[in-house]
């Protein structure tokens, strides 16, 4: 795919879950207006969130993990096709496993959302002081439009409970964002 409007077609048909334009483009302004230069993405999907961040800036160094081979396969060639394969690293793992020792001045995380806690304390060490850690898809409007109720209802729990959880964190400074794209997490160090 040569353009990113190719990406959000493939991804409608697909039904392959990319951040909403108005997530991408908060996050592109987040990153203009604190002047960050480097990104962890976990949850790459077929690379379109990674793309446009190194589309922004070419001196942003980039870090994405994504587990499913099929979704990472496809990212690699979306790389390739946009000549940022140079720019963007992707690791190819599921992201409970992956260590890091790099520091991110943004990370993204958009991955299971039953993992969101693990994640975020996980990659949390790895947020340089002064970054923001994002989680999106607080809402969960989009949620698998054909799964059975008692899945969706079973998933909301999950989420509601960890948004609960989330703005209870000491560590933190917490504000959640619903009326962005599917809703956000922004998230400080404290």
């Amino acid at each position: 795919m040569n353009n990113l409007e190719e990406i959000e077609k493939y991804a409608k048909e697909n039904y392959v879950p990319i951040a909403r334009k108005q997530t991408i483009d908060f996050i592109l302004s987040l990153i203009k207006e604190k002047n960050f230069s480097s990104f962890l993405e976990i949850g790459t999907a077929i690379g379109y969130t990674s793309i446009n961040v190194a589309l922004l800036n070419k001196n942003i160094n980039i870090v994405t993990i994504e587990h499913d081979l099929e979704r990472a396969t496809i990212a690699k060639k979306n790389f390739i096709d946009f000549h940022l394969d140079n720019q963007i690293k992707l690791i190819i793992d599921d992201a409970m496993f992956v260590e890091l020792n790099q520091k991110f001045d943004l990370i993204f995380i958009d991955a299971s959302k039953k993992r969101n806690d693990f994640f975020l304390n996980k990659f949390s060490s790895n947020l340089n002081e002064g970054g923001i850690i994002i989680i999106d898809n607080m809402n969960l409007d989009d949620f698998w439009i054909d799964a059975k109720i008692k899945k969706k209802e079973k998933f909301h729990k999950i989420n509601d409970e960890f948004k609960k959880e989330l703005l209870k964190k000491e560590e933190y400074n917490v504000q959640i964002r619903e009326d962005i794209g599917d809703g956000i997490a922004i998230i400080t160090k404290k």
